[in-house]
């Protein structure tokens, strides 16, 4: 991949006058990035081809720079680099050893020349050479240049290498530098131009963008395999609505801009801050306005890099970030859908931070359900002062301009754009060349008497009105959203013509798969598989039994998708945009008679992340489309043990406070309404009822249940199916479950329940010393161990076991308080109060008897484990491993189950990985080496699990150390047996030194 963008870009360089040949870089079609000394513009003609051609094509220059030894040249492109997208401008920001990547080159150097065959007219032929290397962060750098140290075969002379100057150096298929020179001590190093320096000449950014329609802008290289990079260039309503995509400009919000500015320049090493604002506002374009600030503006300072963290990153060594040689400005989208990330994120960077400053933008819809919660968290991990939140709101885009000046503007520059995309190759012959920005108005006719809203509407009527001009069968539409699904349509029926057999591509077939690519998403190509089957089924629903579908053409389908929306990530593919996507989901939805989204989720090839993403998408959509929230709310209805878990944790963190209590008040009822139906499971409807309640009372007294439900696991191949409780009674295990306290009250309440026992056996022995044994007193003394004894075993049985619904569960204890106390009214019969207060005392008593008994012993639970699992509520699908059913009312009829699919770290024998046991307790390890394991705590204290553990990792930071883990002070704690409480990773420690 990455010595493949660079030698699709690679071209030859010659100039005959000054007898000079080397290399250059295709910077977009026919524009070439190379060095002045392989140029030598002014003193003769220049020439390039590129590796398709046999000719040389006459270049002329738009920008030079001899100081930096660098020129651009212009050429025919549609000889040269025709089809061929706008590079991707980046620099390498970190140093981080462990994460150094490889960077390539292609070029012709002297080496690689050889003599044409007898039939060629030509007597040498300068042949392509791809090399590749490790750039040292520190190598050239007072020189200003970048250091490659080349790794494999090598010239025998120095001289050999002449004809490399002037290649383009990728790392990560970004375009970071040109090579300059060979260092002739170092044979192995070739010295690069960074790409900054080019960027901050004068002229170079203006002479790009002449030429490209797009402002180059860096990002950060070494760190692509965590961030969501921009979408490639396509004639798509999806890339000319994406804000990174920068087609139009920012407008309004210059205060809130410059109060970001202020808080990424304040003095904390670390610090996040979430911005807030309902869809369409302009929050992603407003991280990129200001990262392009501090990164054109810093003057005398160091420029900052950043960029938009990944949802799916390739890999998860965030501590790459806190090596950064420059300030990093990183923003995490959908943050409320995204909270294990960002915990691991600020965990690693609170942990060992030696690099730049680090500021982290949390993009929401809102911040009331998620924020104060995860800033709390964040605190008692040191992670700075956490004390802001910014707000944007559909006004700020309209400071100092008016809805007709943003749709002007906006027209303006999506007009230009879509000219440049169809100068390199985009669209087809369909296309007219009259797409103008003086197209007439039809969908933007009234923007200039529009309500306040946000600017994505302005964007969409722009869009449509240009749109509608180049295609005039799109003005039929009654809506601009219209005009923009029907260019979409079009987009995906090219993309769809060019890779099925001809006549194969069923547009509505497509809309659903890709309706089914947006909801669900995938992160690997066996999730893609899952969603393309189950896209693929709903869509066929209600036309009987048929055939399983071929195959090949599922694989088809799927290669259509995967090039129609590419991922930006290290996701399997990516998916329409969000605008585009909330309308389509409402079609199919439509088309289906409300039954897609049902379905949908309800298939058995989807997996559990798949699943959860589902509903947080439908969750969010919903909102602008609330139409779509009774297909899910029927889903989780229908299927209640596997999806009403996700759902309620989906609405408890990621939807605003009154949006969540209307979600969970429509799917209450939707239970209900379920529950009239013969084959309802009564016990299921009553676990889920409760929960549903639980979520109500949490969502109203702003609780965080996030912990208590756990979070949405993904499948483990490798994941055994695990015991768990269920009605269906196969095989019961009685079990002594202790209850946890901490090592005081256990005390407090052992010497109340023995001071109790002395009490018992003092009072009878006291009022038989006082009766005459002449008359019969020695029956007196058979009260102590009569007495002592009905304690003992009240203490025992209601100690050991929960209370029955039977006479004798009352009668005994109340019996054994009365005949304790006539013994205390026989030694105080002339005292009056010990009528009340020797009942009292010994109910008490006895009270703290029995809990001191459970809590030395334990109490007994019956908890049934079924032989093979539920055949009958659901099957899944292969490689997923078997969801847990739901605990039935012998209590704690919430979802912490969920988290006993997980692994075990250890059982205190040595042995990690074993199968959880549901009446053991554990804690959940969130974070770090060890994330998604329980650790065993069942015979810990309380202040033994407020300290935490040091536990040993082989991933861990240190090799032969151990990786530290402790429970949130203010996270919720919920009753034992089961997960009661995460550990969340704190940091690594090396291992210990010996004499």
């Amino acid at each position: 991949m990455r010595a493949g963008a660079a030698a699709r870009r690679t071209v030859e360089v010659t100039n005959y006058d000054k007898d000079s040949y080397g290399t250059g870089c295709l910077i977009a079609p026919g524009l070439v990035l190379t060095a002045y000394h392989v140029a030598w513009p002014g003193e003769g003609a220049v020439g390039v081809r590129d590796t398709a051609s046999s000719d040389f094509t006459e270049a002329v220059v738009v920008w030079e720079d001899t100081e930096l030894d660098a020129v651009l040249l212009t050429t025919d492109s549609a000889l040269v680099g025709a089809n061929l997208g706008v590079v991707r401008w980046g620099e390498l920001v970190c140093d981080y050893p462990e994460r150094r990547p490889v960077c390539s080159m292609s070029g012709f150097p002297k080496a690689m020349r050889r003599r044409a065959s007898s039939g060629s007219s030509k007597q040498y032929i300068d042949d392509l050479k791809t090399v590749e290397g490790i750039i040292a962060p520190h190598t050239g750098s007072r020189s200003r240049l970048y250091g490659l140290e080349v790794d494999g075969t090598l010239p025998t002379e120095v001289k050999n290498w002449q004809g490399l100057s002037g290649a383009g150096v990728f790392c990560n298929s970004v375009l970071i530098g040109l090579v300059r020179l060979v260092d002739r001590q170092w044979d192995r190093t070739l010295m690069v131009v960074p790409l900054s320096h080019l960027l901050a000449a004068d002229g170079f950014i203006p002479a790009v963008a002449a030429h490209t329609g797009m402002t180059p802008s860096l990002q950060p290289a070494d760190l692509r395999p965590l961030m969501d990079n921009a979408p490639d260039p396509q004639l798509s309503s999806t890339y000319l609505l994406d804000p990174r995509s920068q087609v139009t400009e920012l407008t309004g919000v210059n205060g809130l801009v410059r109060q970001i500015e202020q808080w990424c320049k304040g003095p904390d090493h670390l610090d996040v801050a979430a911005v807030t604002g309902l869809g369409g506002t302009g929050k992603s374009r407003l991280l990129i306005e200001v990262l392009h600030r501090l990164t054109t503006g810093a003057g005398d300072q160091r420029p900052w890099s950043g960029g938009f963290l990944a949802d799916h990153p390739s890999h998860t060594d965030y501590q790459v970030l806190a090596a950064a040689n420059y300030p990093l400005l990183l923003a995490v989208d959908l943050a409320e859908a995204r909270l294990p990330q960002i915990r691991d994120l600020m965990a690693a960077l609170a942990a060992s931070h030696d690099g730049a400053a680090v500021r982290v933008l949390l993009l929401a819809r809102a911040h009331d359900t998620w924020w104060p919660a995860l800033r709390r968290h964040l605190r008692t991990r040191g992670v700075g002062p956490i004390g802001h939140a910014f707000t944007l709101t559909p006004d700020n885009a309209l400071d100092g301009h008016t809805a007709e000046d943003i749709y002007v503007e906006a027209k303006a520059a999506f007009a230009r754009r879509i000219r440049l995309l169809r100068k390199a190759g985009h669209g087809d012959g369909t296309w007219p060349d009259r797409v103008v920005a003086d197209a007439p108005r039809c969908y933007g006719a009234d923007v200039e008497h529009s309500t306040r809203q946000p600017v994505i509407y302005l964007h969409i009527a722009a869009l449509a009105d240009v749109l509608a001009h180049a295609n005039p069968e799109f003005a039929l539409s009654d809506h601009p959203m219209e005009v923009l699904l029907a260019n979409e349509v079009e987009y995906v029926r090219r993309v769809a013509e060019a890779r099925l057999p001809e006549g194969t591509a069923d547009d509505k077939l497509l809309r659903s798969l890709i309706t089914a690519q947006f909801l669900a998403g995938a992160r690997t190509a066996q999730e893609g598989r899952a969603a393309i089957r189950a896209g693929f089924d709903t869509h066929h629903r209600g036309y009987g039994a048929t055939a399983p579908p071929d195959a090949r053409q599922l694989a088809a389908l799927d290669d259509v998708l995967t090039a129609a929306y590419p991922a930006t990530d290290g996701a399997h593919w990516g998916a329409v945009g969000e605008p585009l996507a909330a309308a389509w989901l409402a079609e199919v939805e439509a088309d289906s008679g409300e039954e897609f989204i049902e379905a949908f989720l309800q298939h058995d090839a989807l997996a559990i992340g798949q699943r959860h993403q589902t509903l947080s998408t439908v969750a969010r959509t919903a909102k602008d489309q609330p139409g779509l929230s009774a297909g899910a709310h029927r889903a989780v209805a229908a299927d209640l043990e596997r999806l009403l878990p996700l759902a309620v944790q989906t609405v408890t963190t990621e939807l605003s406070t009154d949006h969540a209590r209307q979600w969970l008040s429509d799917l209450e009822h939707a239970v209900a309404d379920r529950a009239a139906d013969p084959d309802c499971d009564p016990d299921i409807n009553q676990w889920a009822t409760s929960l549903i309640s639980e979520a109500q009372a949490c969502t109203a007294d702003d609780r965080d249940l996030q912990e208590l439900i756990g979070a949405p696991l993904p499948p483990e191949d490798d994941a055994p199916q695990q015991p768990t409780p269920d009605t269906p009674a196969s095989d019961a295990h009685p079990v002594l479950v202790k209850p946890q306290v901490g090592r005081l009250t256990w005390i407090v309440i052992t010497l109340l329940g023995l001071c109790h026992l002395v009490l018992v056996a003092a009072v009878p022995s006291a009022v038989a010393l006082t009766t005459s044994t002449e008359e019969d007193g020695w029956v007196m003394w058979l009260l102590v161990p009569f007495n002592v004894g009905m304690h003992l075993t009240i203490a025992s049985v209601f100690g050991s076991r929960r209370p029955g619904t039977s006479a004798i569960s009352w009668t005994a204890p109340l019996f054994t308080i009365a005949s304790t106390t006539l013994s205390g009214l026989m030694l105080s019969q002339s005292w009056t109060p010990g009528w009340f207060l020797w009942p009292v005392l010994f109910a008490l008593g006895l009270t703290s008897l029995t809990y001191a008994w459970r809590i030395s012993f334990g109490q007994l639970q019956n908890i049934t484990q079924p032989t093979t699992p539920r055949a009958d509520k659901f099957t899944t699908s292969p490689g997923e491993p078997s969801m847990p059913s739901a605990p039935e009312a012998l209590g704690r009829m919430n979802m912490r189950w969920e988290l006993l699919r997980r692994r075990v770290y250890g059982d205190g024998r040595g042995l990690p990985g074993t199968v959880p046991a549901p009446w053991r307790t554990y804690a959940a390890l969130t974070g770090g080496p060890l994330d998604g394991l329980l650790l065993d705590i069942t015979d810990w204290t309380k202040d033994e699990i407020d300290n935490g553990a040091a536990l040993v990792a082989e991933r861990g930071r240190f090799p032969g150390g151990r990786t530290l883990y402790a429970p949130d002070p203010e996270g919720p704690r919920a009753p034992a047996p089961g997960v009661t409480c995460c550990f969340h990773h704190t940091g690594d420690t090396p291992p210990e030194q010996g004499p």
